[in-house]
């Protein structure tokens, strides 16, 4: 079993290639803080208060999931069958959260919001439609799935996934600022890799400086994202030159 594992996890295959996910989102999750908390300061908000339930930041959390949901769908349509797959998943779990970040309908909240059997019928919604998308594109393209879930492919998931734990134990320790941070930094990876899926289809072509085995000094990379660093490459009448 062991060496099973062991081989997979060794074996070849498709690779997430937005590596900076990470620092783009931590950067975008840092600056909304800061950008909410000078706003709130400056209209006479308390920090308490721009971090509270429902307040500024925990909108700007929705916003972000929003956003997330509606690009993953649109990867599904441009995407082939893996990145469409992880398109796929990223609007679902951006859907829970969104569901699961949008308050409860009360006498002082009556705007966005969703009563508690409406946002488990959501959430269960979701789910389902992930599991059943799961089955048909595992029968459909046997090996998708594995493919999927490696941790060469599916890290930024994972990364999100642990922030969003690390921010669950902040909310423990009443750690609000912290809590809050975190979860609106696990969002930004998800918008921000939603993203990336949605425009790996349209970008052009491009080049990735070094040899290949054959040592040719130029290698065509097609698996390339936008976000990656690469020469974009132009056709002309003499061939193929470099954008420059």
């Amino acid at each position: 079993m062991f060496n099973l594992l062991l081989a997979w996890l060794m074996a070849d295959g498709p690779r997430w290639r937005y590596n900076r996910i990470w620092l783009h989102a931590l950067l975008a999750a840092v600056g909304l803080t800061v950008m909410i908390w000078a706003l709130g300061t400056a209209v006479g908000l308390t920090l308490s208060e721009v971090f509270a339930e429902n307040a500024a930041h925990e909108l700007a959390q929705s916003a972000l999931l929003g956003i997330a949901l509606i690009v993953g769908v649109g990867g599904i349509f441009r995407s082939n069958a893996l990145n469409r797959y992880a398109a796929l998943v990223t609007a679902g779990i951006s859907a829970i959260g969104f569901v699961r970040e949008t308050p409860n309908c009360r006498g002082d909240v009556m705007v966005f919001c969703a009563s508690a059997d409406t946002r488990g019928s959501l959430i269960t919604a979701s789910a389902v439609v992930l599991l059943v998308a799961t089955l048909v594109i595992e029968f459909r393209r046997r090996g998708t799935f594995m493919k999927a879930i490696h941790p060469r492919f599916s890290w930024p998931l994972a990364f999100a996934a642990v922030l969003l734990a690390l921010s669950q134990m902040a909310e423990g320790l009443h750690m609000v600022v912290v809590e809050e941070t975190l979860e609106l930094y696990g969002y930004a990876v998800l918008m921000l890799g939603a993203a990336w899926l949605a425009l790996v289809p349209s970008s052009p072509q491009v080049i990735r400086r070094g040899r290949d085995r054959s040592g040719h000094a130029d290698v065509w990379d097609d698996r390339a994202g936008p976000f990656d660093r690469a020469t974009p490459l132009r056709h002309s009448r003499i061939g193929i030159k470099d954008r420059r």
